[in-house]
């Protein structure tokens, strides 16, 4: 076995605090949902698109002007009748604007388009575009309620407008009598069931729009929801996959290094027991075999993470600043010559992520010396705090390429360096001679 170390670590980092897990967490799926009855479906409340609502209302306005128009008031020489003209136009321009609201308050503007319609004669234009809004995005009695107070507005204002005696006070009769010759009015006579036909056919146009309207929406509602359970299907097999993997690899480690890390322990114990006439073999022994223990205790700690489910954040082993000596003083006893200084102000205030993230840097950089220079003198200085970050600068002579693969332990470091933000450097310095790897860590509390 080689000698003793050069030295020892030269200064002790401060704290006693630990917590170590940066282990990321996976966002959980959504949780399940029963959707709530038909009858009692939540309304969306969203406003409907202005030019839409525009092009409603110029129709509505000159089909109530219209209907005004031939309702016989207009020609009227009353006084009273030329007022209630007056009204009757203010009101077929002014209650269409209403629709704007048809989404956010659909029965009181339907209601109110209804009512005006009753006492008024500017036609249920209105009220007609609002109820098919209002069968578009609601459910259940109210709606239908307020479809049959539409339904007997519609029927006063037809029912109203057959009453005039011709073409020339009546947009219906206008509508279904002979072409007028001239200027003079044509006398017509509508059967009984015109009126009623007029009121289904209304009617069913508004409600039957609506209703159209409803089924488009929840069929694209459908499609998106079947979307998100096909991407949801997807990720949930891709997670079984993966999960089934895991555990596929955690039982072929746990076969092959846990087998091999039994035998030399139970190995190294034995040439400890028989090393009783050399003390510096028996104590080189007895360093394989602890060494061996704590190799697998860490093998069940990272099998415990390979078999935790996907989305969960597994317990890792608690790592702290306070855990370089141990890990520096572990390299020095199997001989390598390690100089080290370690100084770190506030470790017990560093946070779990950042303690983890040093931890593991300082143990991969002496495994890379002792497996690419062995026997040469590493220099290793760790030092930092709150205001600076943590810096790391490990330097050793350059003895050549290594042979095989290599690289994964800078790769890894990489990897850590990056995700906390940080910086890493590594190459040849001192003109070739020394190889040297520096990394600096922004500093994180263990409150985040």
């Amino acid at each position: 076995m080689p000698g003793a170390p050069a030295s020892r670590p030269t200064a002790p980092v401060s704290g006693q605090r630990a917590r170590a897990s940066d282990a990321p967490g996976a966002a959980a799926g959504p949780p399940g949902q029963t959707p709530a009855p038909p009858a009692a479906a939540p309304a969306p409340t969203e406003a409907a698109p202005w030019w839409r609502t525009a092009l409603y209302l110029p129709v509505c306005a000159i089909a109530s002007v219209t209907t005004t128009a031939y309702s016989g008031l207009t020609s009227g020489d009353r006084g009273w009748q030329l007022l209630l003209a007056l009204v009757a136009l203010g009101a077929g321009l002014g209650v269409p604007v209403l629709l704007f609201w048809r989404h956010r308050y659909p029965y009181a503007v339907t209601l109110v388009a209804a009512a005006v319609a009753v006492v008024l004669p500017i036609g249920s234009w209105t009220a007609l575009v609002a109820l098919a809004g209002l069968v578009s995005r609601r459910r259940g009695e109210q709606v239908w309620w307020t479809a049959g107070a539409v339904t007997l507005a519609t029927a006063v204002s037809v029912a109203r407008d057959a009453r005039g005696p011709d073409t020339a006070s009546s947009l219906l009769k206008t509508v279904m009598g002979p072409a007028s010759v001239g200027a003079e009015p044509v006398q017509v006579v509508l059967a009984w069931w015109v009126v009623p036909a007029a009121v289904a056919l209304a009617m069913g146009v508004a409600v039957g729009a609506g209703l159209l309207v409803r089924a488009s929406r929840e069929a694209h509602a459908a499609a998106r929801e079947a979307s998100v359970e096909r991407a949801t299907t997807d990720r949930l097999g891709d997670q079984l996959a993966r999960q089934q993997e895991r555990e596929r690899i955690a039982r072929e480690v746990h076969d092959v290094l846990g087998h091999r890390l039994s035998l030399l322990n139970l190995h190294a114990g034995a040439v400890a027991t028989r090393a009783a006439h050399d003390p510096e073999l028996a104590e080189s022994a007895e360093l394989v075999r602890s060494m061996a223990a704590r190799s697998m205790e860490d093998l069940r700690s990272l099998l415990a993470v390979l078999r935790e489910p996907l989305g969960t954040a597994p317990a890792a082993p608690e790592l702290s600043l306070t855990d370089l000596r141990g890990v520096i003083e572990e390299t020095a006893q199997t001989g390598a010559p390690v100089t080290s200084t370690v100084y770190l102000d506030g470790a017990e205030q560093a946070g779990p992520a950042l303690s983890r993230a040093v931890y593991r840097i300082v143990q991969e950089l002496l495994t890379n010396a002792r497996k690419h220079s062995p026997g040469q003198p590493l220099r290793l200085d760790v030092s930092g705090g709150p205001a600076d970050g943590v810096h790391i600068d490990a330097r050793n002579p350059y003895v050549g390429p290594a042979d095989g693969a290599g690289g994964q332990g800078l790769r890894g470091m990489a990897e850590r360096v990056e995700l906390l933000g940080g910086q890493l450097t590594y190459g040849l310095d001192d003109d070739g001679r020394t190889f040297r790897v520096t990394a600096w860590l922004p500093w994180e509390t263990s409150d985040g």
